[in-house]
């Protein structure tokens, strides 16, 4: 967290002092009707807001349903084990973090430990004292809402290092590990596996010619078109710049190169719309295309880079077109060697 605020990548605001620990939505499972009338009465002081429910059940639809700050249980329920819900909560990875405060006897010290076993945070022991419910509600509401900010501002920070805050794809850093192991598992198995590399036909005119505001909307726009063009379980990474790559696992050359044909007229066929340059822009993209060799010694980086050499040939043969690189050497889409020298 603390890092997270030295690099600016969060507003650092989560101090659990500055929380009140009031206004919460309160579950509360309760069989007997005088209890619970009893403790909504005492919860509105703090503003909390209460639903009541009888049965075990009931309650666990409600918290899958709607979201709560905290849950009151009555350890004593007639006809319900209220240990048993208290672990089928805490079972349960949507709801397992909401704290749970139980309304206990004096006599009830061994269930209490049982129960504190389990995952239950506190207790107030009957008779209920008002303000000793409301201060330790305070402190579990505090809790679980200092703890959910610094969820997700870890889940935020995490997702920071590892995609592109302009295009919201994944970085460079989150590719390579990805490919690094696609690559082990699919040599091994003797499957196939294709990487699309591309980059924007003179990407620097546009920043020259329009601004560089204008080129962040080209590059966000490319993006929103290729994702469109790929599968669900193909991955999309900015490699650097207005540089591209896709990772098309169970994909064999003569697919990956259609699908690259497919992005490139998506892209080349309609013309891009920069707000900032007010008007709009004739965009091409160039594609190299290449294919793990299952024969051995493969790495991302050698995978990479003949993608790359296949790209740096549809570029020098004019962009907006699509090269594979093959054992054979480098080919267009028609399956047409070129020389070694190109």
């Amino acid at each position: 967290e603390r890092t997270s605020e030295s690099l600016t990548l969060l507003d650092g605001n989560t101090d659990s002092y500055t929380e009140a620990g009031t206004d919460a939505q309160v579950l509360i499972v309760e069989d007997k009707e005088f209890y619970a009338t009893q403790l909504i009465e005492m919860l509105a002081a703090d503003g909390h807001e209460s639903t009541v429910v009888e049965r075990p059940e009931e309650s666990i639809d409600r918290l899958l349903n709607n979201e709560y700050d905290m849950i009151l249980i009555e350890l004593r329920l007639e006809d319900h084990d209220a240990l048993r819900l208290c672990a089928q909560i805490r079972s349960i990875d949507a709801v397992r973090h909401v704290p749970i405060l139980l309304l206990a006897e004096e006599s009830d010290t061994e269930r209490l430990a049982k129960a504190m076993d389990l995952g239950c945070n506190d207790y107030v022991v009957r008779p209920v004292d008002r303000n000793e419910l409301l201060a330790r509600c305070r402190t579990q509401v505090r809790r679980r809402r200092y703890q959910a900010k610094l969820r997700d501002n870890y889940e935020r920070s995490f997702e920071m290092a590892l995609t592109d805050g302009l295009t919201g794809l994944y970085n460079r850093r989150y590719l390579e590990a990805h490919l690094s192991g696609l690559i082990e598992r699919i040599v091994g198995g003797r499957r196939h596996l294709s990487v699309i590399m591309f980059d924007i036909d003179h990407f620097k005119k546009i920043n020259d010619t329009h601004g560089h505001a204008a080129g962040d909307e080209v590059l966000q726009e490319l993006c929103a078109r290729v994702m469109k063009g790929v599968r669900s379980f193909d991955t999309v990474a900015r490699y650097g710049g207005e540089e591209f790559v896709v990772v098309m696992p169970e994909t064999d050359m003569g697919v990956a190169t259609t699908v690259a044909e497919r992005l490139r007229h998506g892209v080349a066929d309609q013309p891009f719309t920069a707000i900032t340059a007010d008007q709009k822009l004739e965009v091409t993209i160039s594609i190299g295309v290449a294919e793990v060799d299952v024969a051995g010694g493969e790495t991302t980086t050698s995978l990479i880079n003949r993608a790359d050499k296949a790209l740096y040939v549809a570029k020098s043969k004019g962009r907006n077109r699509v090269m594979c690189w093959s054992v054979d050497g480098i080919l267009d889409p028609t399956g047409a060697s070129m020389s070694d020298d190109t």
